[in-house]
């Protein structure tokens, strides 16, 4: 049997009919719970550092942007050789080699063919011979700005010999014929000895399967958050956002009011947000502290994605090319980069990945806990602003927090996180499952996919549940995270028909309004990612699909931090109001008088203690 917490919070009535201490009631004899489980969150942390270290050393962005040229250079790289700096736009010189690359049963793939890095694509001409030109070495005196004013451009420079050989299509030579789809152009390509080609559509088909592929998709989205992450921390349409979330809050009171029970608890928990007006305040802490933190990871994400190994590929292509630096022509090495990635960059990613969920989820923790632990204090003092009672009970709490419980926080979040992430993986697996099944028809391997998955959904949501209320219990209490669950837990068993009600409803209407507010957000972003700055030049997003989901999954985290205050307040309350009649043989001593006014209806309070 439960030892009752009438000593524990202090508020059992004295001798003389008064209650004791009000430093009792929240702030008793407290110490520092789970500490071995916050040294496991501080070494996870250093891990962490340490991860993204070798990300910011090892990785560069401009791969996954930009591309690599023949020489293994990334394109837009200023300690490239040559200096590529504003050389942003990868072009493909031989078509021929694009043409094969496109074939069924060619050997030949379009990371090997010849690519270069230009400023800006080459103006072709329908009357005039253009050429555009490999960088210049060897015997071309020319700087890399000059071969750019000169549109890529130095066939004039070249020898005779060089001259005639660069019209071969075997041997890539210096430099590559350019011309616009013409009669002009096409007259021009057979006085060259060029063959028709009727095909043509191989060369849009070869470069939309490269593009296309699900390594480049992946590439281009993780660079789209580089190139679109002002639009997550746009601040010009804050005030939008933060009037529509307070207009949603009015509404969903307004739409409560027709549920009396839901209505009580929504009216005192408004009583406790305007007696205690940095509750409504608070959740900017946490916020801050995940926007700079986001913005940190992202930029490990993208360069720990960018930190493979450039190396050479191994094809079987037949190819040549003219070296300007050596003046021979050299049919090695004439593969194209690409990068690799080991398998310690894989176990870094899905690290890196897990610490992310790990910290959302102990940032949402501890604004959980430090708004349960300024709700308690108006509680158990009668619902009254007293003396005793400091000035800013969110900092009283938040201290409390910093002080003893991080420790109980860290385990509650790393349960939630290894629950989450076993559902993902089992979630991979399932599908990798679905695939196979669906050539053998194992009606056995679904069955146990879909119920594993089923159980999993359902262990994650119990367990987020039991959080929020362990969390309630260690604001109010102080204790570890286990004996304060088990407390939570026999609460709500003793009491699960009055709270349960309100737990169902609530969670679904405030459900409802983070929802509103996330899409609002990402609608907002995809405005804003239509706009002609997202849609031309070097800040071009491949698609605003990706960037649209971040920005809806950091909105909703956000609206979860904002909403917290609310859905917080309530179930403390309810929490509150259980022990409370727990200890005190089914009257509630310490409720707020508006909420003993409104119980003051003995069949509303029947109906509601049954």
């Amino acid at each position: 049997m439960r030892v009752p917490l009438g000593p524990v919070i202090g508020r059992y009535p004295t001798a003389n009919g008064r209650d004791g201490q009000l430093d009792g009631i929240i702030r008793h004899n407290r110490k520092c719970r789970d500490v071995p489980f916050l040294l496991l969150f501080i070494a996870f942390w250093v891990a962490m550092i340490v991860n993204s270290s070798f990300g910011f050393n090892q990785g560069n962005p401009l791969r996954l942007t930009y591309g690599l040229d023949y020489k293994g250079n990334v394109c837009g790289d200023k300690h490239a050789n040559p200096d590529l700096r504003g050389l942003e736009v990868r072009y493909w010189v031989n078509p021929n080699q694009v043409y094969q690359s496109g074939l069924k049963k060619s050997q030949f793939k379009l990371e090997d063919a010849r690519s270069i890095c230009l400023k800006n694509c080459p103006v072709a001409s329908e009357d005039t011979l253009k050429w555009v030109c490999d960088y210049p070495e060897g015997d071309i005196h020319l700087s890399i700005k000059e071969w750019v004013h000169r549109n890529y451009d130095y066939f004039d420079f070249l020898t005779p010999e060089m001259r005639n050989a660069s019209l071969q299509l075997q041997v890539f030579w210096s430099c590559q014929f350019i011309a616009h789809a013409s009669n002009v152009s096409l007259n021009q390509w057979h006085q060259m000895g060029g063959v028709t080609v009727s095909e043509d559509i191989l060369i849009d088909k070869s470069i939309q399967e490269f593009i296309n592929s699900r390594s480049s998709v992946l590439k281009r989205y993780v660079a789209d958050i580089g190139k679109a992450w002002p639009v997550l921390i746009e601040k010009n349409h804050l005030q939008a956002v933060a009037a529509l979330m307070t207009i949603v809050m009015h509404a969903l009171v307004e739409t409560l009011g027709n549920f009396c029970i839901l209505l009580m608890f929504f009216a005192v928990a408004s009583k406790v947000i305007g007696e205690v007006q940095a509750v409504i305040v608070f959740p900017v802490v946490p916020y801050t502290i995940l926007a700079i933190f986001y913005m940190i990871w992202f930029s490990a994400c993208i360069y720990i994605y960018s930190s493979g190994q450039v190396v050479q590929n191994n094809c079987k292509s037949n190819c040549c090319a003219y070296d300007l630096g050596s003046k021979r022509v050299s049919c090695d090495h004439c593969c194209g980069y690409s990068i690799h990635y080991t398998p310690h960059v894989g176990l870094a990613i899905a690290f890196h990945l897990f610490g992310w969920y790990w910290a959302t989820q102990f940032f949402i923790a501890c604004s959980s806990t430090v708004i349960a632990g300024s709700v308690a204090s108006y509680y158990w003092a009668h619902g009254e602003p007293l003396k005793e009672i400091s000035f800013l009970p969110v900092f009283s709490s938040m201290k409390r927090l910093m002080r003893y419980s991080l420790g109980s926080v860290a385990i509650g979040s790393l349960i939630v996180s290894l629950i989450e992430s076993s559902r993902w993986i089992l979630k991979s697996i399932r599908r990798k499952l679905k695939f196979a099944s669906a050539r053998s028809e194992n009606w056995f391997g679904n069955a146990a996919s879909f119920s594993s998955h089923c159980s999993l959904t359902c262990i994650e949501w119990t367990i987020k549940s039991l959080n929020r209320n362990a969390y309630i219990m260690i604001a109010i209490t102080g204790k570890s995270f286990f004996t304060a669950s088990a407390i939570a837990t026999e609460l709500i068993r003793n009491n699960v028909l009055r709270i349960g009600k309100v737990n169902v409803i609530g969670d679904v209407i405030l459900f409802l309004g983070k929802l509103c507010v996330s899409l609002s957000s990402a609608i907002f972003a995809f405005l804003m990612l239509d706009g002609h700055k997202y849609k031309s030049a070097h800040n071009k997003v491949s698609s605003p699909l990706f960037p649209v989901l971040v920005c809806w999954t950091l909105s909703y985290v956000v609206a979860t931090l904002f909403f917290a205050v609310v859905e917080m307040s309530i179930d403390t309350i309810i929490l509150s109001f259980c022990q409370d009649s727990e200890e005190h043989q089914g009257t509630a001593q310490y409720a707020p008088p508006l909420l003993v006014e409104t119980l003051n209806d003995q069949n509303e309070m029947q109906r509601l203690t049954q």
